[in-house]
């Protein structure tokens, strides 16, 4: 997907708003920080930032309106949500996730996504 060009002027705003809440680029004691200590702040910020906005994406996609069996293709009753939780390259992501129980296998899968 590439963002559109508005996308890009509010991600440019948001980031504005980012370096608002991080701070200045000086210590407490008034030393101005080194590059590596700004660009460290920056990976925090922005990595906190991808695993939440991961996070809400994953909890927004569509789920299958009769999910099938994976193993004999019968539908599945709806289950408990799952917590799952994934490690990506940029933090954590937690969501819920749906089961369904098949009372023919017996079994409990997750729809897939793809």
């Amino acid at each position: 997907m590439e963002l559109s060009l508005s996308q890009r002027e509010r991600l440019e705003e948001i980031a504005r708003e980012a370096k608002e809440i991080v701070g200045g680029c000086l210590h407490a004691d008034g030393r101005p920080m080194t590059f590596a200590e700004l660009e460290d702040e920056c990976i925090e910020a922005g990595d906190l930032m991808t695993s939440a906005m991961l996070g809400q994406r994953v909890t927004e996609r569509q789920q299958p309106r009769q999910p099938g069996c994976p193993t004999c293709g019968r539908q599945g009753a709806p289950g408990p949500d799952e917590p799952r939780v994934l490690q990506t390259d940029r933090g954590e992501v937690e969501w819920m996730e749906p089961t369904y129980h098949c009372s023919h296998c017996r079994r409990s899968f997750f729809p897939s996504l793809g």
